[in-house]
């Protein structure tokens, strides 16, 4: 995990920048890079498996109730893979292209 402090002006700015209907898809890769990048001892801890990764991306999605939890999701997401990771990510997804004649 990162101990940098987490930047909540950043944070506001990547939330305004994910279209209202692009939360499901944010969550669904940043949950999926979570358990992907997840140490062996915490999926066992959250799991009870060593290869409980199917059971860890539920456990997240139900945790996640987007988007009453979309900052947090951020927030957790810059704290354990880094801002630069969390931009990355959030680029890849190109939510610009899900960007709906409501959402402009």
């Amino acid at each position: 995990m990162n101990n940098e402090t987490i930047d909540l002006d950043l944070v506001d700015q990547i939330i305004q920048h994910i279209p209202s209907n692009a939360w499901e898809i944010v969550k669904t890769a940043a949950i999926e890079y979570l358990v992907d990048n997840m140490p062996s001892d915490v999926l066992i801890k959250l799991t009870n498996k060593f290869d409980g990764f199917e059971a860890a991306e539920i456990i997240l999605h139900n945790y996640y109730d987007v988007p009453m939890m979309g900052a947090e999701l951020i927030i957790d997401l810059i704290k354990i893979s880094g801002i630069d990771n969390t931009i990355n990510l959030l680029d890849r997804l190109e939510l610009h292209q899900t960007e709906t004649s409501d959402d402009l």
